[in-house]
Formats: C-alpha cells, structure tokens, sequence
C-alpha cells in the first residue's frame, strides 16, 4: 500500500501491466467495488435468524493533483487553481461499528465553466447536480435490501444529505437513515420553523459523549443534552423544479453540549433526521450512536490520503488511469482499515474468523521473537485473539504499547503490513529453495 506502482511491481513487465490494467476499457472502479464487495463483504453478511442490521457511512473527500501530471484533465476543487476530483465513498459498518467493506464508489470532476456559478447549477435537473451522488449511494443501500430480504441498512451521512429528494426516495421498509440536519426546514402545517419547534421541546436526558475537536485536532468529553419527537416537514421556499415534492414525516433527534467546550471548537449542536422509530431515550441514544460512527468514514479517507495509501502521490496522466488506480488503493487499504478496528472494536474474536492466514501469523509471531524480542509464541493449535495480533504487528513497526495508546494507529498498521508481506515473500522463497 505505501509503495509506488514500479516500487510494488520490482519487473518492468509487471509494471507496464498494471498502467495497461487501469488503462483497459473493461476495467472501471465500479467492477472492481462490486468484486471486492462479492468476495469480501457479501461472506461477511451470512444469514442470520431476525434481521441483521449494517450502517452505510456515506461521505465525500477532495483529491488535490495540483501539480501532478494529471492536473490539466481535473476539475477544479475549492479554489479554481486548485485541480483535482472528488470521491464519494459508502463504507459499511455492522450494528457494533466494525468495518465490513465498501459498498460504493464514485467520483465527480466539477468542469470549468461551473466554478463560482453556484446559482446557476440551482437551476440543474437534481439528476444532473453534484448533490445527486448522495442519491446515488442511497439507492444502493436500498438495492442491497432488495436483494438481502433479512437486511436493514442504515444510511448515515452529515449535513450535505440534508436533500428533500433523497428523504422521499426511500421505498423499502428495511432501509433507514440518520441524516444530520443543514436547513431550518418549514414544517408541513406551515406555521412554524422546524428550529422554532424543536427548541419548545423539553429535553428528555443527558448523554456523555467522546468528541473529536477539529480545531484543537484532540479527543474531548462533552455532555449533551437529549430531545426528540416525531415531525413533518417540507420546503421552506421550493424552486419552481421542486414545487411537486410533498412533506414528509421524519423523527427528529435533538443534541445540544450544556456547557462550551474546553477546546478550541464551537458548542456541539446536531439534528439529526431519522426514520428509525424514536419513541424513547434508548431509541434517540441508539441513533445518536450511529451518528457517532460517521467519523471513521473520515479516518479511512485520512488513510487513502495521507495514512498509508497517499494515493494524492500517484502520477497517472490520465482520469482513467487516476480513478482505477484509486479503487485499487482504496481496497487494499480497507483490509488495514478493518483490522485497525476490528481490534477495538472486536478485540477478542481469532485471528482465522478474520481473513489472517496461519502463514501470516507465522511468520510473524517467529519474527516478533527472534528480531523483536517480544515474549510471544506461533503456535498453531492456539491462535491470538485480534486485538493480541494487532498489537505484535506494531511492535515490528516501531510501536511501543501503553495505557494511553493500547493499539497502533493506522500509519503504523499500514508500515507493518508492509514489512510484514516482505516477510512472508522471504520465508516462501527460502522454503522453496530449501
């Protein structure tokens, strides 16, 4: 994953095969997402007595080729010298917030003449607007309850999904959505403002939550108070294109910090839209933690951009190439990813129910003890536990466990993969030959 395309390939005729492979009319970043999601994510879905329930995190991240070869064929990004693409990712979660796979990918280069015409984009079709890509992976989420009867998606996305469009194409019973709130909506009886409602409300309990603050770039408590209750709302001043779309009923989940913050951010306010039915504490809480969840879609784009894959660092010349390429990255990086988490979040299911080979732990455990000299044993009968594996992996990458920091972070996990391929590629060249 850390390596370039030569670096990976070590032969001249491998190389030029993977620019061929990207290059190749028949391979798109689609095919390869559905390939990763039958073989790696579809096993993990199984059938299961009730319903099986899974979070879709849905989320866009910029990709800045300023300056690289394939900066002329980009679109602009947030400033018109600045080239680049966007990248819409769908990344699921089972219910305890475990990375299962990607379900969707998909990228938008913003052309020329639309920069700086935000009013005039208004105007679009919603089909043909940058906002339709949120659509898009919604009805994914929706085509994967189709096809998996026993299964409830979750679609959970921050403000931008606020779209009254995407609220009314939610056609199947086991879809749902927790969608942060971006408008001060109208309700449907057309009295008041949704806000001017919901601050009346009393509130219904306290939650403690942990928080990353953007600003001071570190984790913080924040206790937050809980409202919520069921409402109908509709556009506030609907566009000439919108005036067909009717009101619709949504439960509300209200958040608010009690005190300001002791960091550097601002007070945490977030409403939240759902159709899980919200009826209790327990209910609102349960969605509020599905919420929570979005912020390791973010820690798997830092992990494409700058963790590990640094994919901004490759130098294709072309859009093809560039978006294949991505994909490729973005599949191997998710098995770093998952394992990142698993081992929080998991930490005690085998090493073998999670896809790692006993050669992997091997070779490992065997180099751990003889290089590392860490107090661990391969041995085949009694596999570690996920967490316990994790944690050696570090270790061959210059990871120091403590109480503070009882897991590597994702840079650290991505370099040990690394080391850890080069390996197993020695000790089967060395057991061939012997």
């Amino acid at each position: 994953m850390n390596a370039t395309v030569p670096e990976a390939s070590q032969q001249w005729k491998k190389t030029k095969g993977t620019y061929r492979l990207w290059d190749n009319e028949s391979v798109t970043a689609d095919k390869q997402i559905q390939y990763h999601f039958e073989t790696h994510v579809r096993p993990q879905l199984g059938s299961r007595a009730g319903c099986q329930r899974i979070l879709q995190i849905s989320d866009t991240v910029e990709l800045d080729y300023t300056g690289k070869r394939s900066d002329e064929r980009l679109g602009p990004l947030s400033y018109e010298h600045q080239r680049g693409l966007r990248l819409h990712n769908s990344l699921l979660l089972n219910s305890l917030g475990c990375p299962l796979g990607l379900l969707r990918q998909s990228y938008h280069i913003r052309e020329d003449e639309f920069f700086g015409k935000s009013r005039e984009r208004v105007k679009l079709p919603f089909q043909e607007k940058e906002s339709y890509r949120w659509s898009e992976h919604f009805q994914a989420g929706q085509e994967l309850c189709r096809r998996h009867p026993g299964l409830e998606v979750v679609y959970v996305a921050d403000r931008e999904a606020d779209i009254m469009e995407l609220f009314l194409e939610r056609k199947e019973p086991n879809m749902h959505f927790v969608i942060r709130s971006r408008y001060d909506r109208k309700l449907a009886d057309g009295r008041q403002n949704l806000a001017q409602h919901v601050n009346a409300w009393s509130p219904q309990g306290l939650y403690s939550a942990r928080v990353f603050d953007e600003k001071a770039k570190k984790w913080r408590s924040a206790q937050l108070e809980v409202r919520f209750g069921e409402v109908g709302i509709k556009l506030h001043k609907a566009a000439p294109a919108k005036k067909h779309l009717p009101p619709v009923r949504l439960f509300v989940v209200d958040v608010t910090e009690t005190t300001p913050g002791t960091g550097k951010g601002r007070r945490i306010h977030w409403r939240l839209f759902t159709t899980l039915p919200v009826h209790a504490m327990q209910d609102a809480l349960l969605a509020l933690q599905y919420y929570l969840f979005r912020w390791l879609i973010e820690r798997f784009h830092f992990l494409l951009k700058s963790g590990g894959a640094n994919v901004e660092d490759l130098q294709l010349e072309t859009p093809k190439r560039l978006k294949n390429a991505i994909t490729n990255y973005s599949i191997v990086a998710m098995e770093a990813f998952k394992l990142r988490y698993l081992a929080e979040k998991s930490p005690n299911e085998p090493i073998l129910d999670v896809g790692i080979t006993q050669l992997e732990y091997q070779v490992l455990y065997t180099y751990a003890q003889e290089n590392v000299k860490l107090k661990v044993t391969y041995d085949p009968l009694n596999p570690p536990s996920v967490k316990e594996y994790c944690t050696v992996l570090g270790q061959i990458a210059g990871f120091f466990p403590s109480k503070r920091q009882p897991l590597p972070g994702l840079k650290i996990i991505s370099r040990a993969l690394e080391k850890l391929q080069l390996l197993t590629d020695a000790y089967l060249i060395f057991c061939q030959r012997t």
